[in-house]
């Protein structure tokens, strides 16, 4: 789906000098961020060892090196996973990547720093450098959920001390950006004390684009999507805050791939009869604006975060586009079937931090045409002891194909889901072994020098040493 671009290091030398960097570095630990927007914790961390993995049914020798650096509110981390290849039979591909690339773009390099960042994200100042598993964009209604697939992107949230007004952006993958923009809001008639309901109204304006929506097609027109909204913080206290929103959005559908091939068609039956009066899939085509409005109640606070939405939305809208499986399903969005009518549903979202060892992560959406969506996510850490459990599970468009019912699909395997299953244990502190199970997607090359997103099955088994112990 993204073009590559990015450098080619075909020295192996380069490897002892990392190891030894990542040996080295002094493994500090730092206090977890107890804030309920805390969801980078999906992924181990903090480990250094080796064991197996298993890719698509091949075998590798691995070795992960994740040391944490902590300088005050500046927090760094670093993750450097070799996997041996046993079968190679050259030295480029004797030692590749975590999911068995090579080391040949930018965006691979960019993998071995984990993280950098700084603060909390409702401090006035907040960035991550890094992964996102799970990351929200204003209220949710256009980027909720969303995963760049472990490249490294940047979050950035600015904002004054008092929540006056604020900017929030992100970029997808700093080796080959694709994915960008954010949100800014203002709160026009806030006063420096004595504000109620009516002072604390904001208005906020979102604008996220894809500049390359449509894997290996060429000079595509960009996906945008532009949004409007307005809220009434009814209570906000330093604990908690209750918030009543609208959020109105308006998008540009690419052209959709089934009437591309289709056009491709017609034109090379056409060229074969020497007529001229024809469709270019390369040219083009008529697209419609379409809308989508969400009105939602949201409840903020130290332990959870509990929203619902009522969502309304024209012909061809698809709501919270940008989501878990957004880059992996992006061709299957524009391919599917209209209606005469506008479509209705509701959105509803849980996360639950009820004591320090648990937290819970719930997503549930559903509309009358029969398209559902689900997140489901814990972390079970100390509750157990010296076990370590994180689960995150995500399935968009569930029963929609319609060969099997709804709790049949939902738990089904397959090109609209994603699975991460992780279980630690310490034998002995600060032992443990690990046991990961994935079911995701990751890029790969075409022929033609792109890349595009394919199913991964991996399953790890590691032993080693934790600074999380």
């Amino acid at each position: 789906m993204i073009s590559k671009t990015g450098i080619s290091i075909k020295s192996n030398d380069i490897f002892a000098v990392i190891l030894l960097l990542f040996l080295y570095v002094t493994p500090i630990t730092a206090e977890e961020l107890l804030t309920p927007m805390d969801q980078q914790n999906f992924l181990t961390s903090g480990f250094y060892g080796g064991g197996l993995s298993f890719i698509n049914g091949d075998a590798y020798v691995r070795l992960q090196l994740q040391p944490e650096i902590p300088i005050g509110k500046v927090r760094v981390g670093f993750d450097l996973v070799l996997l041996y290849n046993p079968y190679a039979e050259d030295g480029e591909n004797l030692f590749l990547a975590e999911d068995g690339e090579k080391w040949d773009s930018a965006s691979t390099w960019f993998r071995l720093i984990r993280f950098i960042s700084y603060g909390a994200p409702y401090d006035p100042f907040y960035f991550r450098v890094g992964e996102f598993d799970y990351l929200t964009i204003g209220h949710g209604s256009i980027m909720s959920g969303y995963s760049n697939h472990d490249r490294r992107g940047i979050h950035l949230n600015v904002r004054r001390d008092d929540n006056q007004y604020g900017v929030e952006t992100m970029l997808n993958d700093l080796g080959d950006p694709t994915i960008f923009g954010g949100r800014s809001f203002i709160r026009p008639f806030q006063q420096p004390a004595n504000n109620n309901l009516f002072t604390r109204f904001e208005i906020g304006a979102t604008y996220i684009t894809d500049i390359d929506p449509i894997p290996l097609e060429v000079d595509e027109e960009p996906f945008n999507v532009v949004g409007v909204d307005v809220g009434f913080p009814i209570i906000e206290r330093s604990s908690f805050r209750l918030d009543l929103y609208n959020d109105i959005a308006l998008q540009n559908p690419p052209r959709d791939p089934t009437i591309l091939a289709a056009a491709a068609n017609e034109t090379e039956e056409n060229a074969e009869s020497d007529t001229e009066e024809t469709m270019l899939a390369g040219e083009p085509m008529p697209t419609e604006l379409t809308w989508g409005n969400a009105t939602g109640l949201g409840f903020t606070s130290t332990k959870a975060i509990l929203k619902f939405e009522y969502r309304i939305f024209d012909d061809g809208y698809i709501p919270t586009v940008f989501d878990y499986t957004y880059e992996t399903g992006a061709p299957e969005f524009w391919g599917y079937e209209k209606s005469s009518v506008a479509r209705r549903g509701f959105f509803t979202q849980l996360i639950w931090k009820p004591i320090p060892q648990l937290h819970f992560l719930s997503t549930f959406e559903s509309y009358n045409n029969n398209t559902s969506k689900i997140y489901l996510g814990v972390i079970e850490s100390g509750l157990v002891p010296r076990l370590t459990f994180r689960a995150f599970y995500a399935k968009r468009n569930i029963g929609e194909d319609g060969d099997t019912n709804f709790f049949a699909d939902l738990f089904d395997l397959d090109e609209k889901s994603a699975l991460n299953l992780e279980i630690r244990y310490m034998i002995f502190p600060p032992v443990e072994t690990i046991v990961i199970k994935e079911y995701r997607f990751r890029r790969v090359q075409t022929d033609s020098g792109l890349t595009e997103f394919e199913p991964i099955h991996k399953t790890s088994i590691m032993f080693g040493v934790s600074t999380k112990f």
